[in-house]
């Protein structure tokens, strides 16, 4: 474990957001002496971040917390070309105004997590605003000069897709030049001395400083942090194999907090260090419940802090409400919908017959019907805490009762013992 001076390293590496490093002295004494200015990229190949990006943009947070400004790099123009690392095959080619509204919506996480003013206040840049106008000669004469095809085929990213004879086209093979070149326009423009990101991003970032080096004459500095996997070995990010998605849209605040309520114990404490702002000593107190009955409590603050930094605490109550009529069950005790996820139907939807499966995929349980009927095979499925036995149910209309906030007409819709949804009944 390095020994840091700087309490922006020194928090970083006690709370386990630091993998491998570049230059990391030099970046401390930089830490040490005054403000840096520090980015992390995002490709836009989705709607939204999730929770396997947040690593990185809590790391974000607690330099805006120490007196740093970062900056988020919007990858408008490498999301055309596709970053090969970590992937085993291509990624799906994306069209600009796709690229575009995804750009759009992840903008929209970062203006609940980061702090736009101050002296600190962090700045989100677009990619493609420098990309898209390069010409291809100037760029290899003045930018690919300065790689060796020998060491980048050296690098995780592109030997392992080699190693097992997966192909690398040339467009991904040009990734790495034009994340480089981020690295030199963002030192260039903005005076960023560093670059952090995924574990699989160190070749990457390696490369941006060499350029930043033989260009400029600078140093500059990197570092990773780990890839993060719960106890169970799945990588982080998902649930059940679905994406845990940032954006209330795709998911809703009760989800994104039961997400955190349900983790494996032996997971508690790591991630209240990575996930929250808690104190450490705080979070050593908290650590002494594991093998306890008292874990269920630490779970609840790592559900709450994580679940505030994103949606806000004005969320919580409802959320609670929720979550203790989840367990005590039935519709009528319902508190606000604000937290569980909901479908709507009409009368004449469920007087033509209203099948159970139907309302799983409407409420998003099941991505398919065929898995929405595999659930209720396993007895997994109930409607106001009656297990459905048939593929065939249906959601009649006596299960409609009110809700007691809204006194609105709803069913509730129950896959095992942590996913609980509601099916309103337009009037």
């Amino acid at each position: 474990m390095a020994i840091y001076r700087s309490d922006l390293l020194k928090t970083l590496e006690d709370r386990g957001f630091i993998y491998q490093s570049a230059n990391s002295e030099e970046l401390d004494e930089a830490c040490v002496s005054g403000s840096i200015c520090g980015y992390v990229g995002f490709d836009a190949t989705a709607q939204s971040l999730h929770v396997g990006n947040l690593m990185v943009i809590m790391i974000a947070r607690w330099m805006q917390k120490f007196g740093h400004k970062p900056v988020l790099l919007m990858g408008g123009g490498t999301t055309k070309i596709g970053d090969p690392s970590g992937k085993d095959k291509e990624r799906t080619m994306l069209d600009e105004s796709q690229i575009n509204n995804n750009i759009d919506n992840i903008k929209k996480v970062f203006a609940k997590m980061m702090d736009f003013e101050g002296e600190c206040s962090a700045r989100i840049v677009n990619n493609a605003d420098w990309l898209d106008k390069l010409l291809y000669i100037p760029f290899l004469r003045d930018i690919g000069v300065h790689f060796s095809v020998n060491r980048m085929l050296t690098f995780d990213n592109v030997r392992l897709r080699l190693e097992r004879q997966q192909n690398l086209s040339f467009i991904e093979f040009n990734y790495m030049l034009l994340q480089s070149y981020d690295f030199l326009k963002l030192n260039r423009e903005y005076g960023c001395v560093l670059q952090f990101g995924g574990a699989d991003q160190y070749g990457n970032i390696v490369c941006g400083i060499d350029l930043v080096r033989k260009v400029l004459g600078k140093t500059v500095y990197g570092f990773t942090c780990p890839l993060l996997t719960t106890s169970s070995g799945t990588k982080m990010g998902k649930s059940e194999g679905r994406p845990i998605w940032l954006d209330s849209d795709l998911l809703s605040p009760y989800e994104y907090w039961q997400f955190w309520r349900n983790v494996s114990d032996a997971d508690v404490v790591r991630f209240l260090k990575i996930y929250t702002f808690l104190p450490i000593g705080e979070i050593e107190e908290l650590e002494k419940m594991v093998g306890s009955s008292g874990i269920n409590e630490a779970k609840v603050i790592l559900a709450d802090e994580a679940t505030a930094i994103l949606h806000g605490k004005e969320v919580l109550p409802s959320i609670h409400e929720n979550a203790e009529f989840a367990f005590k069950g039935g519709a009528a005790g319902a508190a606000s919908a604000g937290g569980l996820p909901f479908a709507r139907t009409s009368l004449e939807q469920v007087e033509s017959g209203l099948l159970v499966t139907d309302a799983l995929t409407s409420l998003g349980f099941a991505q398919s019907k065929s898995a929405a009927r595999q659930y209720v095979r396993d007895r997994a499925v109930s409607v106001n805490d009656r297990v459905v036995v048939s593929e065939l149910a249906t959601v009649s209309s006596a299960d409609f009762v009110k809700e007691t906030s809204s006194e609105k007409l709803c069913a509730k819709i129950s896959v095992g013992k942590k996913k609980h949804g509601l099916i309103y009944l337009d009037s």
